[in-house]
């Protein structure tokens, strides 16, 4: 089994549509997305994941689909958790 590459965070995405894409300062972002300066630097620097709001004003601000976003988050979850999983030691049920 070929060993994956890590994803980039979705924060980084984020910044890379809103900070170097688009231009804005963190400040200016965190204002049009309507959220406080400090909960979208949590994002963008990894500090939490897109939530299902952040993800609805992602969407809206930038013209995207509610599901790319929360399909990204969903994505680098699976990826972390899978890093993991040799440490989750849950025995199968037995066919009936």
């Amino acid at each position: 089994m070929t060993k994956m590459h890590a994803p980039l965070h979705p924060g980084e995405i984020v910044k890379d549509a809103l900070i170097d894409g688009a231009g804005l300062s963190v400040t200016d972002a965190a204002e049009k997305l309507l959220v406080s300066r400090t909960a979208l630097s949590r994002l963008l620097n990894g500090h939490v994941g897109i939530s299902p709001e952040m993800a609805v004003r992602l969407s809206k601000l930038l013209g995207t689909s509610i599901e790319m976003w929360l399909n990204i988050q969903a994505q680098y979850d699976a990826w972390k958790i899978s890093q993991l999983s040799h440490k989750i030691k849950v025995k199968p049920l037995k066919a009936a």
